[in-house]
């Protein structure tokens, strides 16, 4: 005969029971969690050099656009504006220095050239540019070292790229862009002292030009146009540093102009080394005109020659930037789109 089990039997067996199930699902819940769960994947990494420029390569029927990185530009500008010497302790920092002179520039005028379809051309106009794959094999190491070494480095006063300005000789002084261009422009091209440059041999240069071979040149633009005859030109304003500011040009028209735009019209016909920078003097004879200057360039921002004697002495490349550009610093340009 089967016994049946009392109440406090009954009791016994359901407090069992419970305990039972309790120490399976810890059994079960500690295996569980032992196992490592798997993680979300990574975010594909940002391109560090997703600025694209628009370039504007060449000249006359062989222009071309091409569309480069911010980076593959910056190696075809550096040695197109700096003289890199790879034979020596100079190369490296020279072509340090400009990358980020490079670099700052472009990004601060990127769109320059927007209205014709493209960033940038790549004359003297905006900064001079040729493809990296025509540079020679020791030149293109030592640039490509260089934009690397300074990946993504600009100049900046605090809102981002600075107008990095430059040019190769300024003749002992920059000048104010205010006293070059006219109209405001900030504190870090206001112009400064370069006693290193001044320790180069000076780049004296000389041009003569026959009287009726100026005014034709002259007349080929309306700010300077003269009609049929040219009388005279002489300097009627000059800045602080000795560099031309203004013109007066009298023949059958008379002009004042900018000695910026004087030099510019002749420089288009004759080449930029022909009358090298606004630092001159005219004298006048019948016959025509023969002017006489030093320096090569506008003499705004970093003068290259000055740069170049600061490296074989020693500077840095933020004490030389310091210097041209006061109260600017370097920093990783970060907003790469």
């Amino acid at each position: 005969m089967t016994r049946l089990a009392t109440a406090p039997h009954l009791a016994r067996r359901f407090r069992l029971a419970r305990v039972l199930l309790v120490l399976l699902l810890a059994v079960v819940t500690a295996r569980c969690v032992s196992r490592v769960a798997p993680r979300p994947p990574a975010p594909a990494p940002r391109p560090d050099h997703a600025v694209t420029l628009r370039v504007e390569v060449g000249t006359g029927v062989d222009r071309k656009l091409r569309t480069l990185s911010l980076e593959e530009y910056v190696r075809g500008s550096v040695p197109a504006e700096m003289p890199i010497n790879t034979d020596d302790a100079l190369g490296g920092p020279l072509a340090r220095l400009q990358a980020i002179l490079a670099r700052t520039y472009a990004l601060a005028n990127r769109g320059r050239h927007r209205s014709e379809g493209f960033d940038l051309c790549s004359s003297t106009h905006c900064q001079v540019y040729v493809p990296a794959a025509t540079q020679g094999a020791a030149v293109a190491r030592v640039v490509a070292d260089a934009v690397a070494d300074t990946h993504g480095m600009i100049i900046t006063s605090g809102n981002g790229p600075i107008e990095a300005l430059f040019h190769a000789d300024c003749g002992g002084h920059t000048s104010s862009a205010t006293a070059v261009w006219g109209g405001p422009s900030p504190d870090y091209l206001a112009g400064v002292p370069d006693a290193f440059c001044v320790t180069e041999a000076r780049n004296h240069w000389r041009l003569a030009l026959g009287r009726d071979h100026l005014r034709r040149m002259l007349n080929t633009d309306t700010e300077t146009t003269v009609g049929g005859r040219l009388d005279d030109v002489s300097i009627t304003h000059r800045d602080a540093t000795g560099r031309a500011t203004q013109m007066e040009i009298r023949g059958q028209e008379r002009r004042l102009v900018r000695a910026t735009q004087f030099r510019a019209v002749i420089t288009r016909q004759l080449g930029a080394r022909a009358f090298r920078s606004t630092f001159f003097r005219v004298e006048t004879s019948p016959d025509g005109f023969e002017f006489t200057g030093q320096g090569f360039g506008h003499g705004v921002g970093l003068c290259q020659t000055g740069a170049i004697v600061r490296v074989r002495a020693g500077s840095t490349v933020e004490q030389i930037l310091d210097h041209y550009y006061p109260g600017t610093w370097l920093e990783r340009y970060s907003t790469m789109d």
